[in-house]
């Protein structure tokens, strides 16, 4: 019976190796990209957020060029109010995805830069994998900012590198 218990615990302990995987770790698994792109000044935001009295359509904008839509994954009905809201949608060609791959996963972390200008995400990434929302990135290239939903690891170290100005280079290549 010592046996059957020793050899048990044994098996247990084995098959519990934390094994870390090797290699770069995605932010998402996808195989589609839709971008979407809009042309806003940073004045045109800033007099939008200030304005008292807002349309239904300038509170939608705001709250995804300034504010916090999309929450996580499935809040995705942003997605089908972004060409109401101005936003131009770009198919990115598929034999772009592992240059945007390589772009979107973890990295070790290098010393956070500090931003000192208002954020407006004018670029928006929305990641799908066969049909389904798996992640969304909200990009500001000038403040070098971005937004990231739907990620299983910490996305802290996107844009460090150069990233942004790859990823922008990227999007007028593949789209």
């Amino acid at each position: 019976m010592k046996t059957l218990i020793t050899l048990a615990l044994c098996l247990l302990l084995v098959s519990c190796n934390d094994k870390k995987p090797t290699g770069p770790l995605p932010f998402f698994h996808f195989d589609e990209i839709d971008y979407y792109h809009i042309g806003i000044s940073e004045e045109e935001a800033t007099e939008m957020s200030i304005k008292q009295d807002k349309t239904r359509k300038e509170q939608a904008l705001l709250q995804i060029i300034n504010g916090n839509v999309p929450v996580n994954t499935r809040d995705t009905l942003f997605i089908n109010n972004m060409d109401i809201l101005r936003f131009e949608k770009h198919d990115i060609d598929p034999k772009f995805n592992p240059q945007f791959a390589d772009l979107f996963r973890v990295r070790e972390n290098v010393k956070p830069e500090a931003v000192s200008c208002i954020s407006v995400y004018r670029d928006v990434l929305v990641f799908r994998q066969k049909d389904k929302v798996v992640g969304v990135a909200k990009i500001c290239f000038d403040c070098g900012t971005d937004e990231i939903v739907g990620s299983r690891y910490d996305t802290s170290t996107f844009g460090e590198g150069g990233d942004y100005e790859k990823l922008e280079a990227l999007l007028k290549q593949a789209k």
